[in-house]
């Protein structure tokens, strides 16, 4: 069986605390097929370049226009069929690529896999399992209606064919802080993603509150946005991510009002 070949890309601002293991767990996957990991960096004034150029890779170093920009740019880059987006401070787990690599390659209609992403802090110890195993039990039973209500799809631990990101037209810019449900959305309108089970691909770093009270409501006004526009023919799907994303930011809300009082 032919494994497909990869591209990574990581983009990158004023990394350089994080970046070297982002760097490492994609060195170390041992892929069987070809790899490739490029850099796209906003312009970093740290030393997040030097860490990069000594890891030998390709790599643009420019101001763009947030998150979105320098992965489309990445998506551009891409030599490989396959594209993974693992941010700076992200990292991939071993064997993730191996397994993600064998799904692609026995399944080669499919346009996108994912799987299990943990959440760890800074010190890499997995933090807010509630959440993570609230999102499993959607995943393990994923379908596009239930997708619609929430995004469970986890960013480092999904994968998708070149020729479909750029089939969709890339990520939307509209989207500051979606983006990666759009495009997930606009990939599950074309068909189902293969469902990796356990052990998980990835894991998504988080330190201390990564929202503000104001990012976290635009975050979930812009999911609201995404279930509309591609929720054609699931009009109660987006009546609930209406009201769920509603409900979730009343909670985060109420839980910001006691922690001023502390």
């Amino acid at each position: 069986m032919s494994l497909p070949s990869f591209t990574i890309v990581t983009a990158s601002l004023n990394s350089e605390r994080t970046i070297a293991a982002t760097l490492a767990s994609v060195r170390e996957q041992e892929y069987a097929g070809e790899l490739e990991h490029v850099v796209v960096d906003g312009g970093s004034t740290d030393g997040t370049l030097e860490i990069v150029r000594a890891a030998g890779l390709r790599f643009v170093s420019e101001p763009d226009r947030g998150l979105t920009d320098a992965l489309n740019k990445g998506i551009a880059m891409a030599r490989g069929e396959i594209v993974g987006s693992l941010n700076s401070d992200d990292t991939y787990l071993p064997g993730a690529l191996n397994r993600v690599g064998a799904a692609f390659a026995a399944h080669p209609r499919v346009e996108w896999v994912t799987g299990r992403c943990p959440i760890v802090d800074e010190h890499g110890n997995e933090i807010r399992r509630g959440v993570t195993r609230y999102k499993e039990a959607f995943l393990r039973h994923h379908s596009y209606a239930r997708h619609l209500v929430h995004n469970y799809i986890s960013a480092p631990a999904t994968f998708a064919r070149r020729s479909a990101l750029q089939a969709v037209g890339g990520y939307d810019e509209r989207f500051r802080l979606s983006a990666d449900y759009d495009m997930w959305l606009k990939l599950g309108r074309r068909g189902d993603p293969v469902v990796l089970g356990p052990p998980p691909l990835a894991t998504f770093r988080m330190v201390g509150e990564s929202l503000s009270l104001t990012g976290f409501e635009r975050q979930f006004a812009e999911h609201v946005a995404n279930a509309c526009e591609h929720g054609a023919g699931h009009p109660v799907a987006v009546a609930l991510n209406r009201g769920a994303s509603r409900a979730i930011v009343l909670a985060y809300r109420a839980m910001a009002r006691v922690r001023g009082r502390t």
